[in-house]
């Protein structure tokens, strides 16, 4: 199915460049909206946008095929109150602006698909599915919450939407996964912590799949579990990583020490340290088939691609 128009607020980043890559070909006109400007290639164009307020920007959401709200300051940082409230406002923000802009548009998208996190799940060792509906009282837990009211309250009543509850998306060209091969094959790829911790995750293939089944399955709204059908431990998943990198040894980081050397990296350490650990529900019921459920599939895959 030939598209005519996609427009991705925040895909500057890994998951933005890669659903460009992906529906390029199949799609007439890709806009991506940005602080920066950065013209056009071939079908690809940037349009400078603030996600605060309503701009010349807000013309290009006019019969678009789909909207994909990927907004928001990076969760890699330490949680002090200064990027608390940025890592709030500019989710918050850029969901409600975009919101107004289609309330006012004079043919609103067909589908919006909007960024969430599954942070938001109580952690536990039985697995969460979107019928859960009892969250976490954290800092992440309740940016995820608002996240999704500010997304969910829009009225946009000719807008099918779709707010996507991500995990731990594997790639060979960004995101995490490339850093963590480059760790394992230097001997630092044993276990976080205790290593129980659960890890949900999905691999890219995976996860653009979806979002084209999002677009073609018309009956599709609501909220997704972006993952894979079977989680697994921290520990697990490093195993795999030293075994498909041939790496002799893999040094263990001890809480501890994760802590510690998150201050120096600025970065959060309940992102290592915490469990993620949810189903994909109504994908399986609906039909939707993971080419790799498997995580040792899934990293034998990219192991082969990352350099």
């Amino acid at each position: 199915m030939k598209l005519k128009k996609i427009v991705i607020a925040g895909g500057s980043g890994f998951l933005g460049q890669i659903i460009v890559d992906r529906f390029k070909e199949k799609t007439e006109e890709i806009v991506v909206l940005s602080r920066n400007s950065k013209g056009q290639k071939d079908n690809v164009r940037t349009v400078v946008w603030d996600a605060k307020s309503i701009g010349d920007w807000s013309k290009e959401l006019n019969g678009a095929d789909v909207l994909i709200n990927l907004s928001g300051k990076s969760i890699n940082c330490r949680h002090n109150d200064a990027n608390k409230k940025e890592l709030l406002s500019s989710r918050i923000d850029a969901t409600e602006i975009l919101g107004k802009a289609i309330e006012t548009s004079e043919q609103a998208p067909k589908l919006w698909i909007n960024a969430s996190a599954a942070a938001l799940y109580i952690p536990g060792s039985k697995p969460n599915t979107e019928n859960d509906a009892h969250f976490g009282n954290g800092f992440m837990e309740e940016m995820c919450i608002r996240w999704e009211e500010s997304f969910l309250k829009s009225k946009c009543p000719q807008t099918r939407k779709i707010a996507m509850r991500i995990t731990l998306i594997l790639g060979k060209s960004g995101g995490v996964f490339p850093v963590l091969v480059g760790l394992t094959k230097k001997g630092l790829g044993g276990k976080a912590g205790s290593g129980k911790q659960m890890m949900s995750w999905m691999h890219e293939d995976d996860f653009l799949n979806a979002m084209n089944w999002f677009i073609e399955n018309k009956n599709a709204n609501g909220v997704y579990n972006m993952a894979s059908p079977q989680p697994i431990s921290n520990k697990d998943f490093m195993d795999l990583l030293r075994k498909n990198t041939n790496a002799l040894f893999g040094l263990p980081a001890p809480a501890f020490a994760i802590r510690l050397a998150s201050i120096f990296m600025q970065t959060e350490p309940g992102l290592v340290l915490n469990s993620v650990h949810v189903l994909p529900k109504k994908l399986l019921d609906n039909g939707f088939h993971f080419e790799f459920a498997k995580a040792e599939n899934a990293i034998a895959s990219l192991c082969k691609k990352v350099n």
